[in-house]
């Protein structure tokens, strides 16, 4: 496992400014390169008859993004060569349509929210590519509250995991990276006991029972992955789950997958975006 060529979606916010500093280590450590893409969009014309398609950006316009950019990269970047684009669109387009064309494997972003509400948002541009690419992307919580200057490290690694075949190859992901960055992995999964006790008489047993062959489970699929990670086991709401075992663990990185939902036990992804919203962390979901 390698990421050569890191994108870094950028609107020139605090958010963004606060990601950059894991966007250097990421690069760091595996030695790639990183493209800073500023994404304009059209401003929308409204005509009699509704809203009119959106016209081009003049070339005032686009000179004084790439001036902005450039000032940008010149704050957070002073040490690392990096290469800067600016271009008109829909963001998310935009995004995936680099993802193809250059070679990106690997997309780092803030994600979106401002004050108490921020929780409970992920913004539409973020949501769009978890659901859209098959490649890792790396969102992190909260970029604008961050010290732009603080030690970024990746020494605790909390991996979330469902009972699913797909849950080997997960373990093994998080196990190279671990390896890359000299990390400590564990396995969080939260047993769905709450979703479908019928009588409260029965919870207690019934919850040992969900937890007990979780635990199985879990070692059967660690041996097919060949890793041997400390597992944190909890009934609950998975996002729930995941966000307190990161916080116990001082978890550095929470990796997720967001592959397909498989079965019944498969609920990563479906709470994939509320794990990201939730995460005291940044989430790395592949």
């Amino acid at each position: 496992m390698t990421f050569k060529h890191i994108l870094f979606p950028v609107d020139l916010s605090d958010r963004s400014a606060g990601a950059a500093p894991h966007v250097k280590a990421m690069a760091d450590r595996f030695g790639a390169k990183i493209t800073l893409l500023h994404v304009m969009e059209p401003p929308i014309v409204y005509g009699d008859f509704g809203y009119l398609p959106p016209g081009d950006l003049c070339e005032l316009e686009l000179s004084q993004a790439k001036a902005q950019l450039a000032l940008f990269e010149r704050d957070v970047f002073p040490s690392h060569s990096v290469e800067r684009r600016v271009q008109s669109g829909d963001p998310a387009s935009v995004i995936e349509e680099h993802v193809k064309e250059r070679g990106i494997d690997l997309v780092m972003l803030p994600t979106h929210g401002y004050g108490r509400f921020r929780r409970l948002l992920i913004g539409s541009v973020t949501a769009k590519l978890l659901h859209d690419l098959s490649i890792p992307i790396w969102t992190g919580v909260h970029m604008d509250e961050l010290d732009r200057a603080a030690l970024v490290q990746c020494r605790s690694i909390m991996c979330a995991i469902d009972l699913c075949p797909k849950s080997v190859a997960l373990m093994q992901f998080a196990a190279r990276l671990a390896a890359r960055c000299d990390a400590v992995v564990r396995l969080v999964h939260a047993v769905p006991s709450a979703e479908i006790r019928q009588e409260k008489y029965f919870d207690l047993e019934l919850e040992a029972y969900l937890k007990n062959h979780a635990r199985e489970e879990i070692a059967k699929l660690q041996n097919k992955a060949g890793t041997q990670f400390d597992v944190c086991l909890e009934g609950g709401g998975v996002p729930e789950v995941v966000h307190a075992a990161a916080l116990h663990h001082a978890a550095d990185l929470v990796v997720i997958g967001r592959g397909e939902l498989g079965n019944f036990l498969g609920r990563l992804r479906e709470n994939s975006y509320a794990i990201i919203r939730e995460s005291p962390c940044p989430v790395l979901s592949v």
